[in-house]
């Protein structure tokens, strides 16, 4: 198979199972995040069951939030 990209190689085969990723709870949502850097995390998934919690910008996925 070829693969053409404008994106390096390193970026079209990341693999996302490699980096470590933490539950935490922010004003009573759970979710889990993954370290941006020492005073910043990035928001990778909801775990609530509150529909309410997937419609707030706040909680977005991609976001980064400070710990």
């Amino acid at each position: 198979m070829i693969y053409y990209a404008v994106v390096p190689m390193e970026l079209a085969f990341f693999d996302e199972s490699q980096v470590p990723l933490e539950e935490v709870e922010i004003e009573g949502v759970p979710m889990l995040v993954r370290k941006h850097n020492e005073q910043e995390k990035i928001i990778v998934r909801l775990l609530s069951a509150d529909p309410a919690h997937y419609l707030d910008p706040r909680f977005q996925p991609g976001l980064r939030i400070s710990l």
